[in-house]
């Protein structure tokens, strides 16, 4: 409920530890700047407190406990997280993607209050990841029978790139699916820091240029292509900051490859150091491949944060991603399934460095100017609002 100052409440859900979620974190900063108070409610982390405050919201982490059974397990653990929520007693809860539905929903209907779904990805369209196929066929069907019950039921759907707004509209039925893209937050020009002064950096060869790939290291992610397409280019060196499931993997088709002293894995650096660290390279890669719509629809997170580090950008031949990459003249789109393709977008780059230089400064304008939070968190707070109103009237 509001509290004295009058500040409505909104209780957020996410299924992970909220470690790293750059979107959350961006989304509360935004709400509580607004006059919200947020309780942003997470999945429990080795070492991480149950309880603490992060930007000015509450982030409280809500162990599994009970039988081992697993079916009945997860069954009382959605419940627990519903009473969780509804002690809070919340003027408006957000389940951030579908796994967040279900207990989001209860406690709303038991508060009859308003939720906000908030689909960071198309959950249920997502590659399979080393799970047996028995397992994820029937986890993939619970996950669309809860959005078919659960989303036509929100007061307000957002998503993260445009052809994901008009798929939910029409799968669902929804009057309005806003777009509040994961584009950076944009305080200016950053004070560099260079790759090399990092964890592991100094094996970085200072004399090759760097292409560079942020975020997890995962399947699904083009990264064996691009591993590959380095083999194809000669005098550069290729940096993965960041990591994840396939990091041996990935490291061993490395060394299989003969390419141990031009590839170097670096630990990820904390999410406001990114593009600072970022910005010392020479390119970014985004190769997300054609494996779905979900990876096919999408708007990564990456693509913009080289932008903001005043990178020339290699990208996924995608309509969304072209349309911001060339439609910025911030780099190149390529067929991401193809290391030739990779590796001639790379080149093409690479040829002129004064005119790679300038679709960097081009790319970072088009984040000052429009491709930056700001213009998104005016859509979530556009949501807010009408979703306030409709609980006052």
């Amino acid at each position: 409920m509001a509290d004295a100052a009058g500040r409505p409440h909104v209780v957020m859900l996410l299924r992970n530890p909220y470690t790293h979620d750059t979107r959350v974190e961006k989304e509360a900063r935004s709400l509580v700047r607004a006059g919200y108070r947020v309780t942003v409610v997470a999945d429990p982390g080795p070492g991480l407190p149950a309880r603490e405050t992060r930007d000015g919201s509450r982030v409280e982490r809500v162990a599994q406990r009970g039988t081992l059974i697993p079916g009945i397990r997860f069954v009382l653990h959605q419940l627990r997280l519903a009473r969780h929520m509804q002690r809070h007693r919340p003027d408006v809860l957000h389940a951030h993607d579908t796994p967040a539905l279900v207990p989001v929903a209860l406690a709303a209907a038991m508060l009859r209050r308003p939720f906000v779904y908030d689909a960071h990805d198309l959950w249920a369209d997502r590659p399979r990841r080393g799970r047996g196929r028995v397992y994820w066929a029937l986890s993939m069907g619970y996950f669309r029978l809860v959005e078919r019950i659960c989303v036509p039921r929100a007061a307000a759907t957002l998503t993260v790139s445009p052809p994901i707004v008009e798929h939910l509209t029409r799968k669902f039925g929804l009057r309005r699916v806003a777009l509040v893209a994961n584009y950076p937050e944009w305080t200016g020009p950053v004070e560099p820091i260079e790759l090399r002064s990092l964890p592991g950096g100094d094996v970085i060869d200072p004399d090759r240029p760097v292409v560079l790939y942020l975020g997890g290291i995962m399947a699904y992610r083009g990264l064996e292509q691009l591993v590959d397409a380095i083999r194809l280019v000669d005098g550069v060196q290729l940096v993965f900051l960041g990591q994840g499931l396939q990091t041996d993997i990935l490291r061993a088709r490395v060394a299989d490859a003969g390419l141990s002293g031009r590839v170097h894995f670096l630990p990820p650096v904390p999410p406001a150091d990114v593009i600072a660290a970022a910005s010392t390279a020479d390119v970014g890669v985004s190769p997300i491949p054609d494996v779905g719509l979900n990876y096919r629809w999408s708007l990564p997170n990456k693509l913009f944060q080289y932008m903001a580090a005043g990178l020339p950008v290699v990208a996924s031949n995608f309509p969304q991603v072209r349309e911001i990459v060339e439609g910025s003249g911030a780099g190149v789109v390529v067929d991401t399934e193809d290391p030739r393709s990779i590796a001639d977008g790379i080149r093409r780059v690479l040829a002129d460095r004064d005119a790679a230089r300038a679709m960097g400064a081009r790319g970072r304008d088009a984040v000052a100017d429009r491709l930056n939070w700001e213009t998104s968190a005016r859509a979530l707070l556009e949501v807010y609002a009408t979703v306030a109103r409709a609980v006052s009237s």
